[in-house]
């Protein structure tokens, strides 16, 4: 899943640097030099927004976990590690939307990739208006990724991260299962069928 990723962002990544040159060629090469040292400098100062919202205990809005299983195998995982939420199957891989209300879903990342090994996720978070995206492997994070790279192929997700549609709207889209639904004896038994 990570090299599909990888892929995308190669790809995205490049056309951005394309775009940047074009419009740098447009405005003068002075104007976008000074625009680009302006945006680093805002970088520098305040870092990810995300991380600075979660700093001053903003709650996230919405956040939802990525992976490459199928949506039964994930909600069998987040059943066995307590995380309650509703996992949707996509075109590539899964995903689970998290219950934030009382959780904090760094927390639910973290504790899905460590008690399994070698699941590697994304965890999307809407905090403050401000989407973040890392990677998450063995109980840590790894690597922080572009949100609009990921979400491209996830487009009910990203409608519901971005407040388009609700949750009841992202389930009349298509069937989900609920990680509540699952006994933890019913998901280790799948996942045994499954593994």
């Amino acid at each position: 899943m990570k090299d599909e990723f990888d892929d995308l962002f190669g790809e995205y990544e490049k056309e951005f640097e394309d775009g940047e040159k074009q419009e740098e060629g447009k405005e003068g090469e002075k104007e976008g030099e000074e625009r680009e040292e302006n945006k680093q400098a805002k970088e520098d100062e305040f870092g990810d927004l995300s991380e600075l919202s979660k700093m001053m205990g903003v709650k996230p809005k919405n956040a939802a976990i990525i992976s490459g299983l199928d949506k039964i195998s994930l909600c069998s995982m987040c059943t066995l590690c307590d995380i309650p939420a509703d996992c949707f199957d996509a075109n590539h891989g899964s995903f689970a939307v998290l219950n934030v209300k009382d959780r904090d879903p760094e927390e639910d990342a973290r504790i899905l990739t460590q008690t399994f090994r070698g699941l590697e996720v994304v965890l999307i978070v809407n905090r403050d208006q401000n989407l973040s995206a890392k990677v998450y492997k063995e109980g840590k994070e790894k690597e922080k990724v572009a949100p609009p790279i990921i979400l491209f192929e996830f487009p009910a997700l990203k409608n519901y991260l971005v407040g388009i549609s609700n949750l009841s709207e992202l389930k009349g889209e298509g069937a989900s299962v609920n990680s509540h639904s699952l006994t933890k004896e019913e998901a280790l038994t799948l996942l045994k069928q499954i593994f």
